[in-house]
């Protein structure tokens, strides 16, 4: 019965992640994290996620994939390197610190960041502009870097300022996840003892969810083209609320 649900999770999360660039490694962390410990959830979903990132930075591709991927480390250097740097803290974070304050700030943050966005789109409140510059690239993905290293929960803080960067749902899914694939490269480096500790049944796990993953993110990369980018934010802010309201919950069960 856990499989099943777990293989669940994954795939709605998958699927939620290929649409909104987002949202698999924050669902699925969350929803592990009450059967089995932070340190482990966290090495458990870090491969799919790096190799889902992976993916959708080959997907809708307007270039060749090598040319397309220059071109986005070019642009967003800055917030890709500062969020390696930070994921660097974030691990070791999770390593030696009780989690549960870093996970009711993600949640603070998140929770204001979402409903400000869902009552901007109805026209109920002014939207949260971060001035596009190098300073805020380098300062939103050291602290998206320390949140995901700690959380796998990277998202809202890098959507804070891509969202006030660029309209474009392709563009700002591919370089959210630019800056995911590098951070998780980084986490399972410094996370490589925990994969010693894990069962051969858990290795085993491992690769049938992010077998599911996978299904799961093209149908939800085929489904991106379909929507509106008003849709689409709409979708991001109600993934980031319900996550806020789950992260804050788990959060208080830690103390």
């Amino acid at each position: 019965m856990q499989g099943i649900i777990l293989s669940i999770v994954f795939i709605i999360a998958s699927i939620l992640h290929g649409i909104a660039g987002m949202a698999f490694p924050m669902l699925a962390t969350t929803s592990l994290t009450f059967i089995m410990p932070l340190s482990k959830v966290v090495a458990l979903v870090a491969l799919p996620s790096l190799l889902m990132s992976l993916l959708v930075l080959c997907s809708h591709n307007q270039k060749r994939i090598g040319q397309e991927i220059i071109d986005y480390l070019k642009t967003y250097k800055l917030l890709a390197i500062s969020s390696v740097i930070g994921s660097i803290l974030g691990v070791k974070l999770l390593l030696i610190l009780p989690i549960s304050w870093v996970y009711l700030l993600m949640a603070s943050v998140t929770l204001y960041y979402s409903i400000n966005g869902l009552l901007n789109i109805y026209g109920k409140a002014k939207s949260i502009k971060i001035k596009a510059n190098n300073n805020n690239m380098i300062l939103f993905g050291l602290l998206a870097g320390i949140i995901g290293g700690a959380t796998n929960a990277m998202s809202p803080i890098l959507l804070m300022y891509l969202f006030s960067e660029s309209d474009d749902k392709n563009r700002i899914t591919k370089a959210s996840n630019l800056c995911f694939l590098l951070a998780k490269m980084v986490q399972i480096y410094m996370l490589r003892n925990q994969y010693l500790l894990l069962e051969k049944s858990e290795y085993g796990l491992i690769f049938l969810l992010t077998v599911f993953s996978i299904i799961g993110l093209y149908i939800g990369i085929w489904l991106r083209n379909k929507i509106s980018t008003r849709f689409f934010k709409i979708l991001n802010f109600a993934i980031l609320l319900i996550l806020a309201v789950k992260i804050g919950y788990s959060g208080l069960l830690k103390f």
